[in-house]
């Protein structure tokens, strides 16, 4: 096969949406030292959305990744929180109540 007979798309797989992106926000959101509403704001969206996003119901656009990217490479570590793939390194924070006090649950 030449490579003008290959077509790179057949060999393409996408990696899976992490079903534990929720956390991974939140550490992202730990390390920037923000409430939710500031990591909103940041980001350009509403804390609807966020929350939307924590639970899993919602996934960003590619447009809010691009910005959820943007934000976490800005932050040291914040790249390696976003896009570990063992959310069991994720122990930056205590799981519990909404611990900021934000109304965000």
């Amino acid at each position: 096969m030449t490579l003008a007979e290959r077509n790179p798309l057949t060999d393409f797989h996408p990696t899976p949406w992490p079903e534990d992106f929720g956390r991974r926000l939140e550490g992202l959101k730990v390390l920037a030292g923000v409430k939710w509403l500031e990591m909103a704001d940041l980001l350009g969206v509403t804390d609807r959305a966020i929350l939307l996003w924590r639970r899993g119901e919602r996934r960003p656009s590619g447009a809010n990744f691009l910005a959820i990217t943007e934000l976490a490479r800005s932050i040291p570590g914040g790249i390696e929180v976003l896009c570990q793939g063992d959310a069991g390194a994720l122990t930056l924070w205590a799981i519990g109540d909404d611990a900021d006090g934000d109304g965000l649950e």
